[in-house]
């Protein structure tokens, strides 16, 4: 069973946001039961909620955010991942200093879904700043889907499906 984990800074806003779109998107098309979707915080700790306006724009699209306590990204979760899907540049240079057995697995989302750049962080920002990271998430995950299910079926601990 392939699993993707999603990665930003605290683990509250836009890597639990791109788990639960990756989720339903997951479920639209039918695959939701082969897989496992995790996201976590390069500098997160544990327990925190996502914050008020992840949670509202979640509900927005019918998805609930509401159970969400923020994990650091640590070697266990990284072992555990065969695809690793940062927002920022800085996340991926981060996770690969701090654990470069795993260096193979780190993409930055923008770049499987064929762009460059980062996912912007709209903490401390407005409701629609929100909603354009959910809209800018959805639509990388859409446009990179192909590559994101191809990356983490070749994950050494992947069996064929």
């Amino acid at each position: 069973m392939p699993t993707v984990l999603f990665v930003c800074t605290a683990n509250m806003c836009r890597s639990p946001m791109a788990e639960v779109l990756f989720k339903d998107l997951l479920e639209d098309r039918g695959l939701q039961a082969g897989w496992r979707v995790q996201s976590a915080g390069v500098h997160a700790t544990d327990g925190q909620p996502a914050t008020e306006l992840t949670r509202q724009v979640a509900a927005e699209r019918g998805l609930d955010l509401s159970a969400h306590h923020s994990k650091p990204a640590n070697a266990a979760r990284l072992a555990g991942a065969d695809l690793v899907l940062v927002m920022e540049p800085a996340h991926r240079e981060f996770l690969i200093e701090a654990f470069p057995r795993f260096a193979d697995r780190v993409h930055l989302l923008t770049e499987v879904a064929g762009e460059d750049g980062p996912v912007e962080d709209p903490v401390g920002t407005n409701l629609e700043n929100y909603r354009e990271t959910a809209d800018r998430l959805t639509a990388l995950l859409t446009k990179g889907f192909r590559r994101i299910h191809e990356l983490a079926q070749r994950a050494p601990g992947v069996q064929g499906s």
